[in-house]
């Protein structure tokens, strides 16, 4: 019912009801800073397609916040991957990507064999 009236109420007042809905989505994310620079980054980036959108929205982005990550390490590892493969592109970008990860996964403690 409230999402009916901010439709009828942005439909009346000309404004996109999805603009006001986005803006309260990201003060309810995580990373609310991230959210919002997405949120522009789409905006400024809806005109282009493709391999040319991916590389304005890719510009356009903030790297996320690792700290407030559930898995800091497992962020930071992804972030150094996307750093080391950003000219790579389809099934290469996969790969590099992939291969990245297993070279940078933090090392698990193996505990002694009992002998």
């Amino acid at each position: 019912m409230q999402r009916l009236l901010m439709l009828a109420a942005g439909a009346l007042l000309g404004l996109p009801a999805c603009a006001e809905s986005a803006a309260d989505d990201c003060a309810r994310a995580r990373d609310p800073v991230r959210c919002e620079a997405r949120q522009s980054a789409l905006k400024a980036c809806s005109e282009k397609r493709g391999k040319e959108k991916s590389a304005c929205l890719d510009a356009s982005m903030p790297p996320p916040d690792c700290s407030q990550s559930n898995k800091p390490r497992d962020c930071e590892a992804t972030q150094k991957a996307r750093e080391v493969c950003k000219d790579k592109t389809g099934r290469e970008l996969k790969e590099c990507t992939r291969d990245e990860l297993q070279r940078n996964k933090p090392k698990s403690k193996q505990s002694p064999a009992a002998t």
